[in-house]
């Protein structure tokens, strides 16, 4: 558990520094926001958006933004893979199996490293916050089978293919982000 702390307050952090103005006061009603930078989500895989204030310089605005967003994803791969970690631990000790291998979470960093050069930019816009006008990006992650396959295989556990298919729908899906969220606010409390 205190290896997902960090991992869970790093993630806040990130989240927060895409969206900060919006999520600590409501939208000024000069204010004008893409849908996808507040909700950056794609049916395509994983998904970050992230804004910068606009320095008059389109490539290097765009450059700091993308870079942003795909670091973001990178914390997402490694708050899943400390989800499949539980989950995984969790199946081998009702099964009272060996566990044999690395931890998902010992992985991840390398395999996000990798699976970020398939993470491109989908949107890119202008955005106007706080009065402040920024350059905003959503950056989608398309290859999330490979990135699961690639921590399985760097992790070296044995799955037979149901708990395989298991652990990667839940590395999919955004619930493990808020399973997440719920226990670092239980810790909290």
């Amino acid at each position: 558990m205190k290896k997902v702390l960090p991992v869970i307050a790093a993630l806040a952090l990130a989240a927060c520094s895409s969206t900060e103005n919006t999520q600590s006061e409501p939208l000024a009603k000069n204010d004008s926001v893409p849908n996808w930078v507040l909700f950056p989500v794609s049916d395509k895989g994983l998904a970050s958006s992230s804004c910068v204030a606009w320095s008059g310089s389109l490539s290097t605005d765009r450059a700091q933004a993308i870079t942003a967003a795909r670091a973001d994803l990178s914390q997402q791969i490694q708050v899943k893979a400390s989800v499949l970690d539980r989950l995984y631990q969790r199946k081998a000790h009702s099964n009272d199996e060996l566990n044999v291998g690395g931890t998902f979470e010992q992985v991840s960093k390398q395999v996000a490293e990798q699976s970020l050069v398939g993470a491109i930019p989908q949107e890119v816009a202008f955005a106007k916050l706080d009065g402040v006008k920024q350059l905003c990006t959503l950056v989608v992650m398309s290859n999330t089978q490979d990135t699961f396959n690639n921590l399985v295989a760097k992790s070296g556990k044995r799955l037979d293919p149901s708990s395989r298919e298991a652990l990667y729908e839940e590395f999919k899906a955004q619930k493990a982000m808020k399973d997440l969220e719920k226990e670092l606010e239980n810790l909290s409390h």
